[in-house]
């Protein structure tokens, strides 16, 4: 019996034990919340550098995505310090079709001109105000026509295009959406000048009256032509084939700064290789729970600052935005877009863009790029533009990286 209970001895002691390990077990020191293990807790740093500390940081300001001549709106002002000048074409058709037949034209009545203006976004200095349509001497070339040139080195014989005639007019008593433009002209010989000639050598739109500027969205040309061997008439309704506006001065070109906006259209762009840590911690295997790049706004440009609202989307790039070519730099733009307002611009408010998911993803597969870009959205949707300070600016201007992170624990958990 005794030998017996000897060998019982042990198996209650290890018994015992068991239940002791199991009553650790309820008290295990690496569960959540922990605070007695080394480095259970990552400390979360909130760091903001300048780009200037980067080991790499390219920024640059690219123009001409978007002219005059692709904007949905021309610009017409009689102001003391820009004047702007539309200028278009009308290619009157030689032949119209019916229900029955195509037929040639005969002769052109009742004809008119319609133009529609955007109010929200023009500015009225006072009425009566007269708007002219004059036709053109010379011709000019719609993608590259300016104050100064016709075409692509073919200067104006006057600035601002060299005036013929005067075609119809219009007066604004008030503020209006619309405006009817009575001709001055024969119509028949018009139209068929404006046929024979597929629009001839155009026409300018020209303000007179008080300084004012109007953004015009739309003009349209209704004319009642009758066909060859018919009596009645065909009501006709044409857009505007071709049509731009010329400013004077013009925009400057870009300089350092990085501009958004104005018309050539410019975007920005930027490339950079994460940094290997900040605040003296590593970003291998840190969990990134904010990242932005911060723009500091400048002063307003002198003549062409924005007046309205800007709405801009950042872009993810696919291709290098250094390295121009056929559908580059290209890429994919945030849903969201973020409201540029001229107030707090002017005021110095910066403006922060959201890399969160370019920086983490670099972090975490090992990436030596990030390339993203900044663009009005859609473009040529204002005249004027902002400029932010770049790389090249004084060291309060440049932009900055802020990246809120928790360093990876310097240990494993068994």
């Amino acid at each position: 019996m005794r030998r017996s209970r000897g060998l019982l001895f042990p198996g209650c002691a290890l018994a015992v034990g068991a239940l002791v390990t199991l009553g650790a077990c309820t008290e295990d020191p690496l569960s959540l919340g922990s605070e007695t293990v080394p480095g259970a807790g990552a400390e979360t740093r909130d760091v903001t550098v300048s780009v200037s500390e980067l080991a790499k940081w390219r920024d640059t300001t690219l123009t001409g995505f978007a002219g005059p001549s692709t904007a949905p709106f021309v610009f017409v002002s009689n102001g003391s310090e820009v004047s702007g000048r539309a200028l278009g074409r009308f290619n009157v058709p030689d032949t119209i079709r019916t229900r029955a037949d195509t037929l040639p034209v005969a002769t052109f009545a009742e004809v008119e001109l319609l133009l529609r203006i955007d109010t929200l976004r023009s500015e009225f200095g006072g009425f009566p105000l007269t708007l002219r349509m004059i036709a053109l001497d010379q011709p000019f070339d719609t993608d590259f026509a300016t104050w100064m040139q016709a075409g692509e080195g073919v200067p104006w014989a006057v600035p601002g295009g060299d005036l013929g005639p005067e075609i119809a007019s219009g007066v604004f008593e008030e503020v209006s959406d619309s405006l009817f433009l009575s001709v001055a002209l024969p119509e028949d010989s018009l139209m068929k000048a404006w046929q024979d000639r597929d629009g001839g050598n155009g026409f300018a739109l020209v303000l007179e009256g008080p300084e004012t500027r109007l953004r015009l969205t739309r003009m349209v040309l209704r004319y009642d032509p009758t066909l060859v061997g018919r009596l009645v008439p065909v009501p006709q309704v044409e857009q505007w084939t071709e049509r731009t506006f010329i400013q004077d001065p013009p925009l400057p070109p870009t300089g350092s700064a990085l501009r958004i906006g104005g018309l050539p259209a410019s975007r920005i762009y930027f490339d950079f290789t994460p940094p290997e840590g900040l605040g003296g911690a590593s970003l291998g295997g840190a969990t990134i729970s904010q990242a932005e790049v911060i723009l500091h706004p400048l002063a307003a440009p002198e003549l062409y600052a924005a007046e309205r609202a800007i709405e801009a989307t950042k872009i993810s790039l696919l291709g290098d935005p250094f390295v121009t070519g056929a559908k580059t730099p290209i890429g994919r733009g945030d849903l969201v877009a973020k409201s540029l307002e001229p107030s707090l611009l002017e005021s110095g408010e910066p403006v922060r863009l959201d890399i969160t998911l370019l920086l983490a993803r670099a972090v975490r597969d090992s990436l030596d790029s990030i390339r993203f870009g900044f663009r009005a959205n859609p473009d040529a949707q204002v005249v004027g533009y902002w400029e932010f300070g770049s790389a090249e600016s004084p060291v309060e201007f440049q932009p900055q990286l802020r990246v809120v992170f928790s360093s990876a624990p310097n240990f494993r958990v068994p």
